[in-house]
């Protein structure tokens, strides 16, 4: 089984400042499409991660 789940990443000032995990693409970009209206400094990346990279 390939389970994916998505991850959005949050960078202020270059660093990583926050990892988000989310069942599916579209609730992460809907977070971030929120996040982005309240701190509009962030750099937000978002992208899919096969589960086995988190549990094993």
């Amino acid at each position: 089984m390939n389970t994916v789940i998505w991850k959005c990443e949050q960078y202020v000032g270059g660093k990583l400042h926050e990892k988000t995990i989310f069942d599916s693409e579209e609730q992460a970009r809907e977070f971030a499409k929120k996040l982005y209206g309240v701190r509009p400094d962030t750099i937000l990346r978002i992208e899919p991660m096969p589960i086995q990279h988190v549990w094993n």
